[in-house]
């Protein structure tokens, strides 16, 4: 879904694409190019799109769940911030997420209102803005682009329209999460402790790790340790748990203290396995089920080097806590079965 991420996101979930056109035909023929796994819906009437795309974004709480704000002073900068990372994962529950609105592609010359009059009328100052011109509107985008006004427009007859468009929606549904979300991913991307979310070469594995496992969605975990929860268009979900070398360390002499087995040790401290449960919260035993039986609570592990050595692995069957109810909607039956996606609404 998005490539060439240089600081990684919290978490990541596709969006959808609004279209406003007053042409049917050509609102049809656009939707033929637009990548197939996308989330679009097409719009005949502009005050259909605004009233749609104006309430989209309401569905999705992410701040009201995970971000709490405690002022310390009498001063506006006297504040602290708590971001409970644990929370994130709890999205899959929220069957709304994949109609949250990230992009506009609207036409200029409308009856009911043009498209810069559209985009001005937007609620959501996140959503990334892009106006479709004829050849006698070009000069007009020009000046609102300069302006800041929208943050792209294409000519509606450029013979790359396909690849311009697709690779603008691409671009901007990585943009929408970096710039909506900042009171969420500011404070994550400064602590140390997820530096992995600031290193290239970890970004570039995980990159890869989506692209093997068939990743359109992820949240950040901290439970049963730092990593990711990531699922696939079927809903499938997979963990991917991340140690430093200080956290690997720290389970070594966790499991010399213990008098772990000879072999286990010696694995863990190669960085050739890791834990799959919580080692810290377990009140680990030489004859604890994990440790008795370690092959079966140890993983694989892969090394990544960076400025901060990380040990990562992959388990299909974590059981992750808060996850009470059952996933709403996996990408596939939320396009299967909202057909009035690919719908043009008159």
């Amino acid at each position: 879904m998005e490539s060439n991420i240089t600081v990684g996101h919290p978490f990541y979930f596709p969006t959808q694409v609004v279209l406003v056109d007053d042409d049917p035909d050509f609102l049809e023929g656009v939707s033929l190019m637009l990548n197939k796994n996308l989330s679009f819906k097409l719009f005949q009437s502009a005050s259909a799109g605004l009233s749609y795309v104006n309430s989209a974004h309401l569905h999705v709480d992410f701040l009201h769940r995970c971000y709490t704000s405690y002022k310390t002073g009498p001063q506006e900068s006297d504040a602290l911030s708590h971001i409970d990372i644990g929370k994130l994962h709890l999205e899959i529950l929220n069957g709304f997420r994949f109609q949250t609105c990230s992009t506009v592609i609207v036409d200029y010359s409308m009856p009911e209102m043009n498209g810069l009059e559209f985009l001005k009328a937007l609620k959501n100052p996140f959503i990334k803005k892009v106006l479709l011109t004829g050849q006698a509107d070009m000069e007009l985008a020009v000046k609102a682009f300069n302006l800041q006004l929208i943050d792209q427009f294409i000519d509606k007859h450029d013979p790359r329209l396909k690849a311009k468009l697709n690779a603008t929606i691409m671009s901007f549904q990585e943009q929408y999460f970096r710039s909506s979300f900042k009171l969420i991913t500011d404070p994550i991307l400064t602590n140390n402790q997820d530096g992995f979310l600031l290193s290239p070469e970890f970004q570039e594995f995980f990159g890869e790790v989506r692209k093997h496992c068939g990743c359109v969605e992820y949240y950040m975990l901290d439970s049963p340790h730092s990593g990711f929860l990531m699922v696939d268009a079927e809903g499938q979900r997979q963990c991917l748990l991340i140690y430093t070398q200080d956290a690997l360390l720290d389970h070594v002499m966790q499991l010399k203290q213990i008098n772990a087995p000879a072999e286990l040790v010696k694995q863990v401290q190669a960085g050739e396995v890791l834990p799959v449960y919580d080692a810290q919260s377990a009140n680990l035993t030489r004859f604890h089920p994990a440790i008795a039986n370690w092959n079966d609570y140890y993983y694989p592990a892969r090394k990544i080097v960076s400025k901060i050595t990380y040990y990562t692995t992959i388990t299909d069957d974590l059981l992750l806590p808060n996850i009470h109810g059952k996933m709403i909607h996996s990408y596939k039956e939320f396009l299967e079965t909202n057909s009035i996606v690919q719908q043009i609404v008159h």
